[in-house]
């Protein structure tokens, strides 16, 4: 363990994602009193460049450590990964994949021919129907749905459990200590913080509402053991066609050249 944190790769990509947490917290917790500073209509602009710009630099910086060190330093395995860590990392993958596929709109199928002009759209449809059709995603579909729905059941920070999981897939494949410290130990800490702050913010100014914190749970699948959810329900709220594009998501990363690997 010493050795592991030792290693200079390790050290400066948890640094960075050190200090990518810290501005987070900062930002958000913080975010009228910066605002109120600029002064003006261009505040909230001003508040959003700015808050872009500093997670764009500390995210890019723990990125480039990552490139600079991540085949050097404390080597974890010499061999070939064995099959049961790859297995565990598709599985991973595909769960964060997924996650994140049923936060997005239901892909639209029937726009490709559309797309593609093999089927003309009826010409008696009005505009709007018209342009909904050939959009590939249903931006409607989840127009009349409560706050609790379908992925919401599962956690009601899915966003971050979602990287969070794909980052892990990514740590079960890795060979030195700094692969484990920027897929694995970083985003575990990061994440989980971040995720405990989103709640406490949320619950402070009204954007996490009593009924939604009673129902759901902020770490994954909690709710579903402590009885607050039904597991058929979310089945029945599974968007089929974008779980069956993650799955083939996570089967690309699992199959990608080596050239692609890094």
């Amino acid at each position: 363990m010493g050795s592991f944190f030792r290693d200079s790769g390790v050290r400066w990509v948890l640094g960075g994602w050190t200090v990518f947490t810290a501005e987070n917290l900062i930002m958000s917790e913080y975010r009228s009193e910066i605002r109120r500073s600029w002064g003006g209509s261009g505040g909230q602009g001003a508040y959003q460049s700015m808050y872009s710009l500093l997670s764009a630099g500390t995210l890019g910086s723990t990125i480039l450590a990552y490139w600079r060190f991540a085949r050097f330093g404390v080597e974890l395995r010499a061999g070939p990964v064995p099959l049961q860590l790859r297995f565990g990392a598709f599985v991973l993958r595909a769960a964060g994949f997924f996650i994140l596929g049923q936060l997005a709109p239901p892909l639209n199928l029937s726009a490709a021919p559309i797309a593609l002009g093999l089927t003309e759209v009826s010409k008696d449809l009005s505009a709007e129907v018209r342009g909904a059709l050939g959009c590939p995603f249903d931006f409607n579909a989840y127009k009349d749905r409560g706050e609790v729905f379908g992925i919401t059941r599962v956690s009601r920070r899915p966003e971050i459990f979602g990287l969070l999981a794909m980052a892990l897939g990514g740590a079960l494949l890795a060979t030195t200590a700094t692969q484990v410290a920027f897929y694995g130990l970083g985003p575990t800490v990061c994440f989980t913080v971040l995720a405990m702050h989103s709640d406490r913010t949320q619950r402070g100014n009204g954007q996490l509402s009593v009924e939604k914190e009673a129902q759901t749970s902020m770490l994954p699948l909690l709710a579903f053991l402590d009885g607050r959810q039904s597991l058929a329900q979310f089945c029945s709220e599974v968007d089929p066609v974008n779980a069956y594009t993650a799955v083939g998501l996570a089967g690309l990363a699992a199959l990608r050249p080596p050239w692609l690997r890094w």
